[in-house]
């Protein structure tokens, strides 16, 4: 009891933060990767193989973590390991993360009230939020990074040392690009008197072993090569700093974050002659995570495991502009700015923030949507492809709420393309990815049927970069085939 009244601020933290995730447990979740997670587990537990649902592969979680969870479903409850039990471990991945990551920063020698205002900054970013109510693996692989970090701080043990490489390689296991922040073992030895070169080479090695091992379930079926980002070096350049400022972070909370840094270098020589391991990796690792960003800025997600090292050097400074920092990343959650509008280029205008982006992409609040998408089905045959994915509609029509058959196409892309069908044969209803599949577009269109996209779509598929044109209502040639696009608002 003493110890829960002396961080009774941060439990209480902890305890409005668990039950924001849990109301949003029982509305699905958006992430297509996500998805491909849970089949990939499905697929792991019912026969056996290992299918990774993106290359080059996710043991940690795909294997270890959610095939243990669903093995025990399976065998105690009877349950297959479906979309709530993956909510469920993103949100227990997020408190645990703030967990360590507060312990984490009481070790550096941070006080309670700071500790606290660190946590909120790491639990109201836009990534870590979005990652506990809907994302991807992002979390789970900062939680063994910081993990990692912790068995290193005080000076560690030899034992402490090696299962501080553990928890490193599982973090890789989550999130491949990881495997760039190895370079805290290094850092760690090179600060330790009691170490040196020596340990340097043997810390590689051990994290070359224990990453091995840990990947060994992908090595053995086959590893394949990452998905590209699909942009050209402008697109990366642009790309990336729209992230940055705007999905990654906010423009104010970029400055304030950015001004720390280049501050925090300037004192860099003077930390590492002090042997200040905590501050080193901590200028170290947002250097490197924002460089490989550019390699492949695919997600905003990527920068996220800059984001406590960053807040990890506002330590030193005022606790006003601690106290700045933590009420900007909670005002961010709320409403925030952007310069894109259905990706055209609008100006500085306000947006919903990041907590009512992320919930109202779940399948619970997409019902509005699907009925008034509904309104496109009119006399003639339609075949309609919105900016709604299978698992929308599957969540409409197991509640009742959207009444339709569902009925796989083959496609040539995706062999197996779930479609909706209403009003017997008369409207069916397809997901973006159908947009590609124009073999089977032009069988629909020589039966009859009428091309319908929503613009958004369009624009998102052919038009992503055309960032200073409207596409407004009207038809369009998609391969030779004839589209009608239209908006739902």
């Amino acid at each position: 009891m003493n110890l829960l009244s002396r961080h009774a601020a941060f439990v209480l933290f902890l305890l409005v933060y668990a039950a924001v995730l849990a109301f949003q447990v029982d509305h699905g979740f958006a992430s297509g990767d996500g998805h491909g997670v849970v089949r990939s587990v499905q697929t792991l537990l019912g026969t056996g193989k290992i299918d990774v649902s993106r290359p080059p592969g996710h043991p940690t979680t795909e294997f270890y973590l959610f095939g243990g969870v669903g093995w025990a479903a399976l065998k105690i409850l009877g349950t297959e390991f479906n979309d709530k039990f993956y909510l469920i471990g993103q949100a227990l991945a997020a408190l645990a993360t703030l967990a360590v990551f507060y312990e984490l920063l009481l070790r550096t020698g941070a006080s309670r009230a700071r500790a606290l205002l660190a946590s909120i900054c790491l639990g109201c970013s836009a990534q870590f939020l979005f990652n506990a109510l809907d994302g991807e693996e992002f979390n789970f692989a900062l939680l063994f990074l910081l993990i990692s970090v912790r068995l290193l701080v005080p000076a560690t043990t030899i034992p402490r040392f090696i299962l501080s490489i553990c928890a490193f390689a599982l973090a890789t296991g989550c999130r491949p690009e990881f495997i760039f922040l190895a370079i805290i073992f290094p850092i760690y030895c090179l600060l330790n008197s009691k170490l040196g070169w020596k340990y340097v080479v043997a810390s590689i090695a051990f994290v070359t072993i224990a990453v091995v091992i840990v990947w060994m379930p992908i090595l053995l079926t086959g590893i394949r090569a990452p998905y590209t980002a699909g942009m050209g070096l402008r697109e990366s350049i642009f790309g990336g700093v729209y992230r940055i400022l705007f999905q990654a972070f906010t423009p104010v909370i970029f400055l304030i974050l950015a001004m720390i840094l280049i501050r925090s270098l300037w004192h860099l020589r003077e930390e590492l002659a002090a042997r200040n391991f905590v501050f080193a990796i901590s200028c170290a690792i947002p250097f490197v995570v924002f460089l490989v960003f550019f390699i492949h800025p695919a997600k905003a997600a990527h920068l996220l495991p800059a984001v406590p090292f960053l807040v990890i050097l506002m330590m030193r400074r005022s606790l006003a502009l601690l106290l700045a920092l933590a009420s900007f990343s909670v005002l961010s959650c709320f409403v925030r700015t952007d310069v894109f509008k259905d990706r055209q280029f609008v100006g500085p205008h306000f947006v919903p923030g990041s907590y009512f982006q992320t919930v109202r992409a779940k399948p619970y609040y997409k019902l509005d949507y699907i009925r008034r998408l509904s309104g496109q089905c009119e006399d003639r045959p339609a075949l309609i492809i919105g900016d709604a994915w299978p698992w929308d509609f599957e969540y409409q029509v197991e509640r009742s709420t959207f009444v339709a058959r569902q009925q796989d196409l083959h496609g040539e892309i995706k062999h197996d393309l779930p479609a909706f069908f209403t009003r017997g044969d008369h409207c069916i209803f397809l997901s973006p990815e159908a947009g590609f599949e124009n073999s089977l577009l032009r069988d629909w269109h020589q039966k009859g049927y009428t091309l319908k996209m929503d613009a958004k779509v369009y624009r998102t598929l052919f038009a992503r970069y055309d960032v200073h044109s409207s596409i407004a209502s009207g038809t369009v040639d998609i391969a030779g085939l004839p589209f009608i696009l239209f908006r739902v608002d």
